[in-house]
């Protein structure tokens, strides 16, 4: 089974149409269009995990500015193989990745009653809360802001 971490470029249109397409699957219409992906990937701020040849999951990971920590914009898995440990694969890479380059912290929000969200943040990678988020602003959920020192 090959595996490997992909880091598209802009003109990779091919994999950042995958990489919307995953996005999307999981966030809908907040989910993330291959116009604003060819923008992250022009910081080198995407991650794909490529199975066999596909993409199967995908991250964007934004360093911060002004310290050493980095916020994980978007994480999501191919909705046709969840369960399959995809997911884990790509935040352990992202982990090493990270903590290769000098960052020493990671961020995101979820929404707890996400329970798969919540047990793979939180008890799989031990990410925990910071503080409550106001509300979405296009849907009645709750965000939380979690973290995780590394």
């Amino acid at each position: 089974m090959g595996v490997k971490l992909v880091r598209p470029q802009a003109t990779d249109y091919a994999v950042l149409e995958k990489v919307s397409k995953i996005d999307c699957q999981a966030f809908g219409l907040d989910g993330i269009s291959v116009f604003n992906l060819a923008q992250f990937a022009r910081s080198g701020s995407i991650f794909a995990l490529e199975l066999d040849g596909e993409i199967v999951a995908e991250a964007v990971m934004l360093k911060n500015l002004d310290d050493d920590g980095a916020n994980i914009f978007g994480f999501a898995v191919d909705e046709s193989i969840t369960s399959r440990g995809n997911g884990t694969m790509l935040m352990k890479l992202l982990l090493e990745y990270a903590k290769g380059n000098g960052i020493a912290y990671l961020e995101l929000t979820m929404n707890p009653e996400d329970t798969r969200a919540s047990n793979f943040y939180m008890k799989k990678f031990a990410f925990l809360k910071v503080a409550d988020l106001a509300l979405h602003p296009e849907k009645p959920q709750k965000r939380w802001l979690m973290r995780l020192d590394l």
